[in-house]
């Protein structure tokens, strides 16, 4: 019984293995066409932006007034700025402010919704004409968000040192992407605000603090809050928490 199912099996085997064969043949010229057919997908505009990535221009003037020694810096305008808020627009401002003085620094109005806002602001930076060939402009524009930190868009750098005052200047730059600026940790604190208009008493509580940076030798830190209500520039009131020890 075994030879014979065996010749059997072998017969049928010989037979069906060529209709499997012209039968796959033509399911796969039916499914899976030849690579040369193919044709390449065109690119379309979307793909063009992707692998250009633009982050718009900026329109200003420098002037310089000698009699009173300030530098006049105007922001008149920016356009084609990129979208980074999710509805494919952002909410622009400039910073102004000129290296290596960092701290003393101008902002412009925030624009809503806007890729191209129009400034039209002047700020004046007070410095000798001798120092200013040492000195280097940077407006930067950020686009404003409310809830979290304000993201970069671009900023312009401008060395002073390649700029003739002798008359005014306005022209066009392109922005360039932003350093990444590496802020130290200084920790974070809760609080909450609250005002009786009626009582004309406003409320503050210090909640709580955390990862506050190390001060002490051991690690640690002795932290406490000074609280200062100001106004027109001028302390009014004044209040600190307890010190909590090591902590």
């Amino acid at each position: 019984c075994r030879r014979r199912t065996g010749k059997k099996s072998q017969a049928q085997a010989q037979v069906h293995l060529q209709e499997v064969k012209g039968l796959g043949q033509s399911y796969i010229d039916k499914v899976q066409p030849e690579v040369e057919e193919l044709e390449p997908a065109p690119s379309g505009p979307g793909q063009q932006v992707a692998d250009k990535h633009e982050l718009g221009r900026l329109q200003y003037s420098l002037d310089y007034d000698f009699q009173s020694g300030q530098l006049l810096v105007g922001i008149l305008q920016a356009e084609g700025l990129a979208a980074l808020d999710l509805g494919g627009s952002s909410d622009p401002y400039v910073r102004v402010y000129l290296l290596p003085d960092k701290r003393r620094r101008y902002e412009t109005k925030v624009h809503r919704q806007t890729l191209n806002p129009h400034f039209g602001e002047t700020f004046a930076f007070k410095v000798p004409y001798v120092e200013l060939g040492g000195r280097v402009l940077v407006m930067a524009v950020y686009d404003f968000d409310r809830f979290s930190r304000n993201d970069a868009i671009g900023e312009v750098r401008v060395p002073m040192s390649s700029v003739d005052l002798g008359r005014p200047v306005q022209t066009w730059r392109e922005l360039q992407a932003a350093p990444r600026e590496e802020q130290e940790k200084l920790g974070d604190i809760c609080f909450s605000l609250r005002y009786v208009p009626t009582a004309g008493k406003l409320t503050v509580i210090v909640l709580e603090a955390k990862n506050l940076k190390k001060m002490d030798v051991g690690g640690l830190s002795d932290p406490y809050v000074k609280v200062h209500l100001l106004q027109g520039g001028k302390k009014v009131r004044k209040k600190k928490t307890t010190i909590k020890k090591n902590t």
